[in-house]
């Protein structure tokens, strides 16, 4: 990090972002105490450089499930409000995958998002009811336990939820 403060090329501070992710993915992958130190390291450089770190942790088609799973948990952990737009886009998509179980932890990361960004909580709910109008069994099945659990939790006190509940 000290490296970067150095480095006034944008284009060379991108560079080596770019370089250092696939590392820190990597290392999310492996015991419990080495996914804490790489998951700290990845907060400290996205505090550093919030605006761009977090779409490379956005799935690729060809990225194993494991893989995805990952990147997943750690998008919830870098939302924030500058890129919660960007992260529902994403989990959005990412409820359009094969994968059953990929598709229902996309739409629970969805109302993470919504419980840990309480202003972008209407944002969210949004893009839940958008996937409910998939009427896919299992999208609108997760969908609504995640309402459900959100308005427990004070969240979603919108009119929408009570007239879709």
């Amino acid at each position: 990090m000290k490296f970067f403060e150095k480095v006034s090329d944008a284009d060379t501070e991108r560079s080596l972002s770019r370089k250092m992710t696939p590392p820190f993915v990597t290392l999310v992958s492996v015991e419990p105490e080495i996914q804490y130190v790489a998951l700290r390291n990845i907060n400290l450089i996205v505090q550093k450089r919030p605006p761009n770190e977090i779409k490379v942790f956005f799935c690729k088609s060809n990225d194993p499930i494991y893989v995805k799973m990952d990147n997943l948990e750690i998008i919830i952990r870098l939302v924030s409000e500058r890129n919660i737009e960007q992260v529902l886009l994403e989990f959005k998509e990412s409820a359009t995958e094969v994968n059953v179980e990929f598709v229902r932890r996309s739409v629970r990361a969805i109302g993470r998002c919504a419980v840990k960004l309480e202003r972008a909580a209407e944002k969210c709910i949004n893009v839940l009811l958008e996937l409910i109008q998939t009427k896919m069994n299992y999208i609108v099945q997760e969908a609504i336990n995640v309402i459900i659990l959100a308005n427990v939790q004070n969240v979603f006190l919108s009119m929408k939820v009570y007239c879709l509940l």
